[in-house]
């Protein structure tokens, strides 16, 4: 809330001064200095100690993050919450639920009290997103394991600031891209605070402007010499690809899950510059290896879209959509990925698309903003999101005979948003897919609409056909037609060197 203080009358300076600096002191913003202890790799549990001053007198809130990226109830975690003053006296707390607590305080500081329980069971694509304690680490998230504070009648949307302390256990080390002094992190803005607590491995590698530390915890069935690699490769190649100007410091962690799971999957998030992606393989290394290239590659493209960015509103289709496609355009240009894979990777994204029930009420665009509000929409918003930036991509090429691709926009965009601090929606995303080329009938369908999408007949003119493929149990795939005209075969060639 802003107060703008406009006297309908004529005051003194003096009296108007007072009162400005009355008003600046009843805002002022609660400040945290807070401890996590006790870490029980065991009861995945932690104690928070905070020591909180600059409270505002009267009837105080406190706000635990309750909901977060489709994740209900996560205030539910916070046990035993006590607040006492300094006289050591323990403050009456009333429940509001949604992870809001109030209280009344006496004076202006208080030391809060409360025991995090992270063992609760998630979807396991949602296991990166939140803090978590396993076996062999622990990843904290600062924006869901603080409280927010401030008076009864405002809003505690903003983070306080907070200075850190963590007493991780005796073996284990601590990784983030928060500056330490003297034992303590000054956190500048706490919802972007990420801290790794393992046993774990690293290597830091300087591409150009940017440091690149790389963490990773516990043992996997291929070895290190493939994710430092792999990880730095990725990275000089976004570089390139992005024409990036970044600066400073960027972490990119690898860890178990923290429960045990079964099967090939991942769950991952970039928040700021830290990559969090938790894995869990199967019994065929090849196959883990690959799908954890895939998933790292989209990740670490997040530390510029939309992380580099001053987004207006949001638009996931391109930020997760056509990032997924990044991904794959990244291993294409490094030969991770073979022209087949790429092909196949297009189908499978196809087959999504056409057995998911929001394809035909939801455009691209309308999906974005509630992606979250079930997993039709989310999984439309991820997959019919790549598979348009495919579309896109191998439009592109055709229309200036291979002399431009996806890429170009990207660059752009970053030159012209990114590295300038301009701000940036759906309006000027669209005016830059547009300006490279006749795109107006694939924006109109493809993401205002909701209109089908024929891939086949959409595939001709590029020289590819689906097929039915005898060894993936009738699953359709895209191949390369067996006639080819001259301006087909450079096309594919290209897509084959990408």
């Amino acid at each position: 809330m802003n107060l703008n203080l406009k006297p309908l009358i004529k005051i003194s300076v003096l009296l108007a001064l007072l009162v400005c600096s009355a008003v600046g002191q009843i805002r002022q913003s609660p400040k945290l200095d807070c401890l996590v202890h006790q870490i029980s790799a065991t009861n995945r549990a932690a104690t928070i100690t905070c020591s909180a001053t600059e409270l505002p007198v009267g009837k105080t809130a406190i706000q635990f993050v309750d909901r977060f990226a489709g994740i209900e109830q996560l205030s539910e975690r916070v046990h035993s919450l006590k607040i006492s003053t300094p006289q050591n006296s323990t403050l009456p707390l009333e429940l509001r639920g949604n992870g809001m607590f109030l209280f009344t305080a006496n004076s202006g500081s208080a030391t809060i009290s409360y025991e995090m329980r992270l063992a609760r069971a998630f979807d396991p694509s949602q296991h990166a997103l939140v803090s978590s304690i396993g076996a062999e680490s622990a990843v904290l998230m600062i924006y869901d394991l603080l409280p927010r504070i401030c008076a009864e009648a405002e809003s505690c949307d903003n983070s306080n600031s907070a200075t850190l302390k963590i007493s991780a256990p005796n073996d284990w080390r601590i990784a983030t891209n928060e500056r330490e002094l003297d034992g303590a992190y000054n956190l500048a803005d706490a919802t972007k605070a990420v801290f790794f607590l393992a046993k774990f491995r690293e290597q830091t590698t300087k591409l150009a402007a940017m440091n690149l530390r790389v963490a990773v915890a516990g043992q996997w069935n291929f070895g290190d010499e493939e994710i430092f690699p792999l990880a730095e490769t990725i990275a000089r190649e976004q570089v390139s690809m992005i024409g990036s100007r970044e600066q400073g410091e960027f972490l990119v962690l690898l860890a178990p899950f923290p429960q045990p799971l079964t099967g090939l999957r991942s769950s991952a998030v970039t928040i700021g510059r830290t990559v969090v992606l938790l894995l869990n393989p199967n019994n065929d290394s090849a196959q883990t290896v690959n799908h954890f290239r895939r998933h790292l590659a989209h990740e670490m493209f997040h530390f510029y879209l939309p992380n580099a960015f001053r987004i207006r509103e949001n638009f996931d289709w391109f930020w997760e959509g056509f990032t997924r496609y990044v991904a794959l355009m990244t291993l294409a240009r490094l030969n991770l990925l073979t022209l087949d894979e790429y092909l196949d990777a297009i189908s499978g994204e196809y087959e999504a698309y056409l057995f998911n029930p929001s394809r035909s009420q939801l455009s691209l665009i309308a999906a974005s903003p509630d992606k979250f509000s079930s997993a039709a929409s989310y999984d439309l918003v991820y997959r019919k999101g790549m598979l348009v930036a495919a579309l896109y991509d191998l439009e592109l090429r055709w229309q200036s005979r291979g002399k431009l691709d996806l890429t170009n926009a990207m660059k752009n965009l970053y030159k012209d948003f990114a590295a300038t601090g301009r701000q940036i929606g759906n309006r000027e995303v669209l005016n830059e897919l547009s300006r490279l080329g006749d795109f107006a009938a694939l924006i109109r369908n493809d993401l205002e609409s909701t209109k089908d999408i024929d891939l086949a007949e959409r595939m001709k003119s590029y020289g590819l056909k689906i097929e039915q493929s005898a060894t993936t149990r009738g699953r359709q795939r895209l191949r390369a037609s067996p006639k080819l005209n001259e301006r087909q075969k450079t096309l594919l060639s290209n897509l084959a060197k990408f």
